[in-house]
């Protein structure tokens, strides 16, 4: 992430960025990301950590190349139906309803 910042861009492209880091410097590494964010600076992430997600102003979910959901956090829960108490529920709710239609499209 230093090494991200260090010209101040306007938009901050960053993958897996809390991967092995342990829990102190992940919630530093989020109020930075925050306040970065509040300072205007557009910031995209990729995340496996799906708690994370929940600190975004929005979600993307893909799977096999194919964008299934799109919103904020609240949105991709709801989209993702009754089962969607946290977001890590809703990403496998959601991918699995895509993999479920996939399937049946196939067998038709």
């Amino acid at each position: 992430m230093a090494a991200g910042l260090l010209h101040e861009p306007d938009i901050l492209f960053l993958d897996e960025p809390t991967s092995g880091i342990d829990p102190l410097a992940r919630r530093a590494f989020w109020r930075t990301i925050t306040s970065l964010a509040q300072g205007g600076v557009t910031i995209i992430i990729t995340t496996h950590f799906m708690e994370e997600a929940e600190y975004c102003d929005r979600i993307a979910i893909q799977d096999a190349g194919a964008l299934l959901a799109l919103g904020t956090p609240a949105e991709v829960r709801e989209q993702a139906g009754d089962d969607a108490s946290d977001m890590n529920a809703a990403f496998i709710a959601i991918v699995e309803q895509n993999r479920a239609r996939r399937e049946g499209k196939q067998a038709a």
